[in-house]
């Protein structure tokens, strides 16, 4: 009897959220409370044609007022200030923007603390002069990332798998079948939480929610307690 081997691409679970190991400073947790959270970002792709993901207005202002919600459920666990500080400007906004990107790349890149050695990434000057105004020395920092396929895409990407499957089928004589099951949507999110008092970034963290909606608020509180769990709590 020939053996039957099924690859399956894109494995089923009850929710796939993945977070890398975080960075973080030489300031202890317990010491990070009144946290000024700052205007989040979302941005969502739709994907209809192919693997082409194009930005789609409605889907990043779902996700933006999902992630606003999930940080009003999750203040005292994220030991948030009441109000979010929203940049009005639209100079400043896309200021804040890249000093958030910014402060990721530079996050991402940085030797994680151990024993020896102790990171350090200084803030910038909007995101420094925004938790001056506010009177706040920490603040809180989010960029999502997220994306859905049209049933009409998410269709034919299985459709076009199965042809795959098959035709692997009968390459290997029946010894092999693989599908490649799609990704049907997802949502990345990016937290920094930085210091002004120490002028350093004292937290960041990214997590990838596989095969969920970015526009969910339930996903994406998994997420942000996935996030600053082993942190926070």
């Amino acid at each position: 009897m020939k053996q039957l081997l099924l690859g399956v691409g894109i494995a089923v679970s009850l929710f796939s959220c993945s977070s890398q190991k975080y960075f973080a400073s030489n300031v202890p947790p317990a010491e990070i409370t009144d946290v000024q959270a700052i205007e989040p970002f979302s941005f969502v792709s739709l994907i209809e044609h192919s693997d082409v993901g194009v930005y789609n207005d409605s889907l990043t202002w779902y996700a933006r007022e999902a992630l606003l919600q999930s940080l009003e459920t999750m203040r005292t666990q994220l030991r948030l200030s009441p109000e979010v500080l929203f940049v009005d400007d639209e100079w400043d906004r896309e200021l804040l923007l890249s000093e958030v990107d910014f402060l990721i790349h530079a996050a991402e890149t940085a030797p994680r603390r151990t024993k020896k050695v102790t990171p350090s990434v200084a803030i910038t000057p909007l995101i420094d002069s925004l938790l001056t105004v506010s009177g706040k020395r920490f603040g809180l920092l989010i960029i999502q990332d997220g994306f859905t396929r049209s049933n009409k895409n998410y269709a034919g990407q299985v459709a076009t798998a199965a042809v795959i499957g098959v035709a692997t089928a009968v390459l290997t004589g029946g010894s092999a079948y693989y599908l490649q099951t799609p990704v049907r949507r997802g949502s990345t999110v990016n937290v920094l939480i930085v210091d002004a008092q120490e002028n350093n970034v004292s937290f960041y963290r990214k997590s990838f929610a596989e095969d969920k909606n970015p526009t969910d608020v339930s996903v994406i509180s998994k997420q942000l307690n996935a996030l600053f769990r082993d942190y926070f709590f």
